[in-house]
């Protein structure tokens, strides 16, 4: 996985992450709404079998890079627990 930063400002970042599609990036988009800094989150795919999403994630003053740092974090925890639930199963 590859992100390629298309802007970058101080309350908005537009991004492109390379390889990915809509499971990886709703999930994304959904863990970023929780942030009560964002205030936009979202993405498009022009075409689902050759495009890459590209993101847009505007917040209100707190730096963007940030907010999706923390989001990618809860995600990770997420699918640690998801997988230790699975390993779990008999």
């Amino acid at each position: 996985m590859e992100i390629k930063i298309l802007e970058d400002e101080k309350n908005r970042i537009k991004f492109e992450i390379e390889g990915e599609g809509h499971t990886f990036s709703n999930s994304l988009s959904k863990e970023l709404w929780k942030d009560s800094h964002v205030k936009t989150s979202g993405y498009h795919i022009k075409h689902s079998l050759i495009s890459n999403p590209i993101f847009l994630v505007e917040t209100d003053g707190e730096n963007p890079k940030s907010a999706l740092k923390k989001a990618t974090a809860r995600l990770e925890k997420q699918m640690s627990e998801l997988g230790t639930k699975f390993k779990s199963l008999k």
